[in-house]
Order: structure tokens, then sequence, then C-alpha cells
């Protein structure tokens, strides 16, 4: 027997890129600048990139294993909203 189905809420890409970045600066040695996570599509998914800004990251491995840990929590939690670019 299943339970009641969960209504997951809506965010915008921008958003929960924003939500993966602040989870992911919490980790020791995750660099201030230079961190970039672009949400997309429909249902999304995420990608995390570092720029030169970022330096060397001697972690790289173990951040990119947190972000698909927190990647696929938010999945769990959050559709992501299609916004009218007009807005």
């Amino acid at each position: 027997m299943e339970g009641p189905e969960h209504t997951r809420q809506a965010k915008t890409a921008d958003e929960l890129a924003a939500m993966i970045r602040e989870d992911l600066r919490k980790v020791e040695g995750c660099p201030e600048r230079g961190v970039n996570v672009t949400v997309y599509g429909i249902p999304w998914n995420a990608m995390l990139m570092f720029d030169t800004a970022a330096g060397t990251v001697p972690n790289k491995a173990e951040l990119q294993r947190f972000f698909e840990i927190i990647k696929e929590r938010l999945q769990r939690l959050y559709d992501v909203s299609v916004q009218d670019s007009r807005d």
C-alpha cells in the first residue's frame, strides 16, 4: 500500500542552482568563487563546473559527490518552474 502522493514545490532554475551552490559552500574546501551550477530541462537536471576563478580545487571529486547528493535530494522535493522570460 502506497502513501499519499507528495506534491513537489516549484522553483525556478536559478533558485535551484542557488540552493545547490549554498549547500556546496558549506563543504570545507569549496572555493568561494568560480563554482557554477546550471539547472536545465524538464524534468530538471543540473551540472557543476569550476571556472578559473575557483583556482586549484584539490577536493573536486568530493565536491562532485556532494553535488550529486544535493541534486538528487532537491529533485525529489522540487520541480523546475517554467517562467516566461518577458516577466
